[in-house]
């Protein structure tokens, strides 16, 4: 496919998909929208079908107050019941219209109410002034057929006297029980008034209500915006609505898995009325009585109109689309010249041709790159004229390169032959001292390392001399003065003292007896010996320690300080000595200091490579730290220890080398068992 084809179908796809998207979640959005909005507004409405039906009580309850205050007593145009019905009716007003009949309860004194048989008239006199009334409740009705009040049936146009007899209690109670049933149901409780008369409450009188006469009056009030049809639903599963035509309407909808909505709503699975695609039906269960009042409104035709409009919409876009490839055609056969064109120049030049140039014109992209063709075509031209000399200098940069190859194998082959002569300087083992655990540990910080320890040899008597010295710096030059200090410690013996001069002084307690070397005379003897062989500003600091029968001796030419850990606390005492580093002085003193090891008791000999690491924060660890850490793991055996501080320096190495030499002795007087 084409270029061109390309961009116009990319134009097309781009825009008109976008284009769906939006259309389509526009509708969604909207229908959800007026859903919810529907949804809102129904409950709004079923609120006010309950409040059109407690504003409908209090005026049926003030008509039954105002009968209250109004019942003729002892006036004889009212002896005859149906006038007496035409009277109560008649002053009845509008809530005439809901009640299918009225209850006169006497009132009950003390003695009358004791006397009183439960579930029959009560007996007596009846309401003081009632002629023919005495003794009895009265049922005023305006229904014939008394056992189907109130069924819910349309009220009938005649008006009918009922007086309940004596002998017709079962039936007066029956009726009552079901008028106080309905107007429960309907009201949440009985709708009476008090009757009284000179001050006293003679009576009660009960309305009977006629519900569906009732629910027509409220829900004939209540708004029915986009084809809304307001119910109401009773316990016993009755419906109710303004019109005949309504309930049709209400029987034709069904909820989810085809059960049709009233049978759904009668026992009580609302949920399955919920979220349907044609109908929002919104239900609310009344404050009083046993009703569910509700709404269905169909929004199925409103659904399908927006469906209409985002599909015109989107027929709209579509065209307008279509009307700009009128302006997208031209620029795109434009573009596909030019780089029609950039093409051809690029394969002439592929083959060979340093005239090949791009003539695109234009300060738009492609121009730009027409023009860094051309620079590209300028410079590999120039690229030519460069590649013999760049030639010439690759074969010599060659020649270098296998000279700097040799150098750096005969460097790295004289490195190794050093590092292998200084670890030959090294003891070849650890002395078995039966009174001492001994542990070490090395680590260069290059090939040849400037610390180094040793021990002399082991006499019978149990005497053992230790060495650990730090040359400055790396390397061969540290090598050399590992060497020399070797060379003078083997010339000493290391066990046997040998003065300057070459005398050797008597031990106390044993005449003739070789004496023990003297510590800090030897540091002076080396030193002096160091400085006089001009080996520049080569130094080197070192620590002595020689152990014999629970006794250390130790003398310091610029050594960090010897730590001590007591057995069996693990406290750690600090030895410090003074004296500058061996070859910085002629003429240099030095002290001798004697500790006590006492079974359990251990030394920490090191050089200063460890205190010097740098921590997390990126700064030295410091002294404190290497006592704090010895506190901790002093009092294990000298072989755990050093373990212990072998992996503090690998963490503080992530790179696996030290910044500096690492060296530390761990001497650890056996505890007794």
């Amino acid at each position: 496919m084409k270029l061109r084809s390309q961009l116009i179908l990319a134009f097309l796809v781009l825009a008109v998909l976008p284009l769906a998207g939006i259309v389509g979640y526009t509708y969604v959005s909207s229908a959800r929208a007026f859903r919810a909005a529907v949804e809102a507004e129904s409950l709004e409405v079923t609120r006010q079908i309950s409040v059109g039906l407690l504003r409908t009580r209090d005026d049926v309850q003030g008509y039954m107050r105002r009968l209250g205050t109004m019942l003729p007593f002892d006036d004889p145009q009212y002896a005859d019941p149906e006038a007496l019905v035409e009277f109560l009716w008649s002053n009845m007003g509008d809530g005439a219209d809901f009640v299918d009949g009225l209850e006169l309860v006497p009132a009950l004194t003390p003695e009358r109410e004791s006397a009183a048989e439960p579930g029959r008239n009560p007996g007596g006199p009846g309401p003081r002034g009632l002629r023919g009334m005495e003794g009895r409740r009265v049922f005023w009705s305006r229904r014939g057929d008394r056992d189907r009040l109130p069924t819910g049936d349309r009220p009938g146009e005649r008006l009918v006297v009922e007086r309940g007899e004596a002998e017709d209690g079962e039936a007066d109670l029956e009726w009552a029980h079901r008028a106080r049933e309905w107007a429960a149901r309907v009201f949440g409780g009985p709708v009476s008034s008090p009757v009284h008369r000179d001050g006293d409450i003679v009576a009660h009188l009960e309305a009977a209500i006629r519900p569906e006469s009732v629910m027509r009056y409220v829900l004939r009030r209540i708004p029915r915006s986009g084809g809304a049809v307001p119910f109401a639903l009773d316990a016993e599963g009755e419906i109710y609505t303004s019109e005949p035509e309504e309930l049709e309407l209400l029987e034709e909808v069904h909820c989810a898995g085809n059960e049709p909505l009233l049978e759904a709503l009668a026992e009580g699975h609302e949920d399955l009325c919920q979220g349907m695609s044609e109908w929002v039906v919104a239900t609310q269960a009344a404050a009083g009585g046993e009703l569910i009042y509700g709404i269905v409104r169909p929004i199925g035709p409103s659904l399908a109109e927006m469906r209409n409009a985002s599909l015109r919409n989107l027929g709209v876009g579509v065209g307008i689309l279509s009307l700009s490839m009128l302006a997208v055609a031209p620029l795109s056969n434009r573009l596909t010249r030019r780089l029609s064109h950039l093409t051809r120049q690029v394969d002439r030049l592929a083959r060979g041709d340093a005239a090949a140039r791009a003539r695109l014109g234009g300060r738009d992209e492609v121009g730009k790159l027409g023009e860094a063709f051309n620079r590209m075509a300028r410079d590999q031209e120039k690229s030519r004229q460069q590649l013999l000399e760049q030639e010439r200098e690759r074969r010599r940069q060659e020649v270098d390169r296998r000279l700097l190859e040799a150098e750096n194998e005969r460097q790295t082959s004289e490195l190794e032959e050093a590092r292998t002569f200084q670890l030959s300087l090294l003891p070849a083992g650890i002395p078995e001292h039966p009174d001492l655990e001994i542990a070490v540990f090395l680590r260069t910080a290059s090939e040849v390392g400037g610390d180094y320890y040793d021990f002399s040899r082991l006499r019978p008597d149990g005497l053992l001399t230790i060495a650990v010295g730090d040359a400055t710096g790396h390397g061969a030059r540290a090598g050399t003065m590992v060497t020399v200090v070797k060379s003078l410690l083997s010339s000493a013996d290391m066990g046997h003292f040998r003065s300057v001069s070459g005398t050797a002084s008597p031990a106390p307690g044993a005449p003739g007896a070789p004496a023990l070397l003297d510590l800090a005379d030897f540091l002076s003897h080396a030193t002096a010996t160091i400085r006089s062989m001009n080996l520049g500003r080569r130094a080197m600091a070192l620590v002595l320690a020689r152990y014999r029968d629970g006794a250390l001796d130790l003398a310091s030419a610029g050594m960090p300080p010897v730590l001590v850990s007591r057995f069996p606390a693990g406290e750690v005492e600090e030895i410090m000595t003074s004296g500058v580093p061996l070859g910085t002085l002629a003429n240099a003193s030095y002290e001798n200091r004697r500790v006590r090891l006492e079974p359990g008791d251990a030394v920490l000999l090191m050089s200063d490579g460890l205190p010097e690491m740098l921590g997390e924060d990126g700064e030295p660890i410091g002294y404190a730290a290497v006592a704090e850490r010895w506190r901790e793991v002093g009092q294990r055996p000298a072989a755990e220890a050093v373990m212990e501080f072998e992996r503090w320096v690998e963490e503080l190495s992530p790179q696996g080398v030290p910044a500096d030499d690492v060296t530390f002795v761990v001497i650890r007087r056996r505890p007794l068992e």
